[in-house]
């Protein structure tokens, strides 16, 4: 649990600025604007952070193709109109981004000669999509999981130029195995070095990949009927059991990947390579129950496209499988572990079970992830055999796209379901955008228990997830020494940009904020020694909110360690709408004049 301490405003910003001023020139944090040039560059203050925060600014992605798939690129703001709930919504931004030869450069980096600085900046800001490679090993066999990394080797071979490209693994957890880079060299080798895992959730598959529950060894034919049926019952009981956990830890590294891609201007591209997408479980066909018993993950499935909807990923959903018929006709299901014949067993509904069993799991599959897609503006590929080809035209279909963005005339904030349309005044053109949002009130996080609230921020400040990048902030970790009372400091420089900030009737703005750091021993990052947090609290007067808008917000930590190498995850959080941001640093305290020369560095997320 985070350790608290409320500080006041005032005190905690002089301190903080001093003591960062003396260490580093501040950097510039993103600039927002209320309605910037029509351009082809990706305008900065378009992140999900600003767009939620500060200006309800609703965000939608086009994709518009003619009748042969071929983007449309001469489309202008008059030529779209924008219906919310059926009532014309007035475009306020509107921009057009396509592939061009510019090269996607990082931001400049705090030199690394002491200056002890870590942040969650995004390292990349090109004026294109970016993309991001998901392999699912949680929801594929080994067998899918080798095509998945041959296809992925193969469309490397032939990768765009100056494509920034990341790569994730789910598998226990989500991992990030490559950061945003446009290097093939770089994405090959990170690929072929993934040699697929064992899923603990994928206990039995068919051939195609189809999840199967394990039988009792013998002859399933020589059971009484009555015993096979609870026999049937008790493996549809574990089917659902396993499901319900995939589904969970699938939505939370969902959920963790729109956070740490949040910060990121601009489309993301989130091209997801998985064999079953475990989100619609029914138990309705199973003898003895009713519909009652049926599980549907629709609501779920809804909350987490909303929020990677909120920070402009766009999900496209492969199927590994390819184009797969009923496991029962492969060879290699002729039997199950236990020599059982599968086309002959009559436990369950015998061969045609088996054959409807393997459609639903597909219709399943697909079903989901049309509305993954749906939702989020993407595009579903599935019954293909050139998974590589998929892979390519995902991208292709992601990078040229244009960027609408309106004010609800809808003010109630009461985190309803808010459908979307967008229409053209020219014919012969097919659109494709996310299809909605939830109307949910950015205050909304304060009004939880204050368990359910610490309990995300727990989360984010595990070395075990991504970084998350909702609220973008630098900070400096001061070593203990004479001037720091032998104390370890860190000190916070947050984007105020992206905070909440309430005006009261005085004409003073309050904010409600804090900052965290968890220290891990180097040797062993799996344990935390310590957390300590500070919560900040106050209000701005008018002139000091001018002067934080113009530079950063600050925070301070403080916390004693003995020498040693540490790993530091430090934290933000927004208190009022729940925002985190998140960064990793290291820390190395001598053992001898632990006072002297000791040395911080930011650490890789």
């Amino acid at each position: 649990m985070l350790n608290k301490v409320m500080l006041t405003l005032t005190a905690t910003m002089a301190l903080a600025v001093s003591c960062f001023a003396q260490q580093s020139a501040p950097a510039q944090p993103p600039a927002t604007k209320d309605a910037p040039a029509e351009t082809g560059k990706q305008p900065v203050y378009e992140t999900s952070t600003v767009l939620k925060v500060k200006s309800r600014l609703v965000v939608v992605d086009v994709v518009a193709r003619d009748g042969k798939g071929v983007p449309v690129t001469d489309l202008k703001q008059e030529d779209f109109n924008v219906v919310e709930d059926g009532k014309e919504q007035k475009v306020r931004i509107f921009s057009f981004q396509h592939p061009d030869n510019s090269v996607a450069t990082a931001p400049p980096q705090a030199p690394a000669n002491g200056m002890n600085i870590a942040d969650n900046l995004p390292h990349f800001q090109p004026g294109r999509a970016l993309n991001v490679i998901l392999l699912d090993s949680l929801n594929t066999s080994r067998l899918n999981q080798f095509s998945m990394r041959q296809a992925m080797i193969k469309f490397l071979e032939t990768l765009p130029p100056n494509e920034p490209m990341a790569v994730y693994l789910l598998s226990d957890r989500i991992h990030l195995l490559q950061d945003f880079t446009t290097d093939p060299a770089v994405l090959k080798d990170v690929v072929r070095s993934f040699k697929g895992k064992n899923s603990p959730l994928l206990t039995a598959v068919t051939a195609d990949g189809s999840p199967i529950a394990p039988v009792l060894p013998g002859v399933a034919q020589s059971l009484p009927p009555q015993m096979a049926n609870q026999i049937k019952a008790f493996q549809d009981q574990m089917t659902v059991d396993t499901t319900d956990q995939r589904v969970q830890m699938t939505l939370a590294a969902l959920n963790s990947l729109s956070r740490t891609l949040s910060g990121y201007p601009g489309r993301k591209n989130l091209i997801w390579l998985s064999e079953t997408f475990p989100f619609d479980v029914m138990l309705s066909n199973v003898a003895g129950r009713s519909s009652l018993d049926s599980r549907n993950y629709s609501p779920e499935i809804a909350r987490t496209g909303n929020l990677l909807s909120d920070s402009q990923v766009a999900i496209y959903p492969l199927d590994a499988r390819g184009l797969a018929n009923s496991g029962i006709f492969n060879v290699a299901n002729n039997s199950d572990q236990y020599g059982n014949s599968m086309a002959s067993s009559t436990l369950g509904r015998g061969m045609g079970g088996q054959m409807d069993r393997d459609s639903d799991d597909r219709m399943a599959a697909h079903s989901t992830m049309n509305d993954l897609a749906d939702r989020t503006g993407g595009r579903a590929f599935y019954n293909r055999n050139d998974l590589e080809g998929a892979v390519r035209d995902s991208i292709t279909d992601g990078s040229t796209y244009y960027t609408l963005g309106y004010y609800p005339e809808n003010k109630d904030w009461n985190g309803g379901f808010r459908n979307i349309q967008v229409k053209l005044k020219r014919g012969g053109v097919k659109l494709r955008y996310r299809i909605g949002y939830f109307a949910v009130d950015t205050a909304a996080f304060a009004k939880l228990n204050p368990k359910r609230q610490d309990e995300e921020f727990d989360d984010a400040m595990s070395l075990n997830v991504p970084i998350s990048t909702a609220l973008p902030f630098q900070a400096l970790v001061m070593p203990p020494s004479a001037q720091t009372q032998n104390k370890v400091i860190v000190n916070y420089h947050v984007d105020p940009h992206a905070l909440s900030f309430e005006a009261s009737n005085d004409g003073l703005q309050a904010v409600n904020m804090e900052c965290a750091v968890r220290v891990f021993p180097k040797k062993n990052p799996d344990k935390a020694l310590t957390t300590e947090a500070q919560k900040m609290g106050g209000a701005l007067n008018p002139d000091a909110y001018a002067k934080v808008m113009k530079g950063f917000f600050p925070c301070r930590d403080q916390l004693t360690l003995q020498p040693g190498d540490y790993l530091l995850r430090l934290g933000v959080r927004d208190n009022m709408t729940g925002l985190i941001g998140t960064a990793n640093a290291s820390l190395t305290i001598p053992k001898e004049n632990s006072s002297a020369n000791p040395s911080t560095a930011p650490t890789k997320p």
